[in-house]
Parts: structure tokens; C-alpha cells; sequence
């Protein structure tokens, strides 16, 4: 059950980490960066088409719901392995 609680915690940490993306390419297109590629030129030469942004924020989305529901998934599992494990611990005192 240990491995299963650091499979939870990675993920958790990885919807962090995707969650903290928006902010880096605001952050890199501040200080005159490409914006991890949003912007070539960056911001002062930016032409992209209306649906770049739309993209990347649907691609964080896809990437956040997919770990959300990874994470479900292990806690559901934890809390069945918790629950057997605790029936079986009480048919053995009794």
C-alpha cells in the first residue's frame, strides 16, 4: 500500500506541476522568451492563429482531467485494499 500512497503523491505532483504551466510561458513571454513556443518572435511579433491559445489550454485540460482521474483511481483502489485489509485483520481475532 506504500507503493500505491507514492504513485498517488507523483500524481498529485504532476497535476501541480501541469496546472503551473500557464504561469511559466506567462512568465518566459514576460522576460522576452518564446513562451515554450506560443510565440516565435516573441510577444511584440506574435502571430498566431486565434485557436494557438485554445489549443494549449485544451491540451492542459486533456492532461489535468487524465491525471485527476488516474488519481481517482488509485485512491479507490487504496481504500479497497484498506477496507479488506481491515476486514481481514478482524476475522482473524475473532
Amino acid at each position: 500500500m506504500f507503493v500505491l500512497r507514492a504513485v498517488i503523491a507523483a500524481l498529485i505532483a504532476a497535476a501541480i506541476g501541469v496546472a503551473l504551466i500557464p504561469l511559466a510561458v506567462l512568465l518566459d513571454l514576460r522576460r522576452g522568451g518564446t513562451g515554450w513556443g506560443l510565440c516565435a518572435d516573441g510577444l511584440g511579433e506574435c502571430r498566431n492563429s486565434y485557436f494557438a491559445g485554445f489549443e494549449f489550454i485544451g491540451w492542459l485540460f486533456a492532461a489535468l482531467f487524465v491525471l485527476l482521474g488516474m488519481i481517482a483511481m488509485c485512491v479507490k483502489i487504496l481504500r479497497y485494499l484498506e477496507h479488506r485489509a481491515g476486514r481481514d485483520s478482524n476475522m482473524v481475532v475473532q
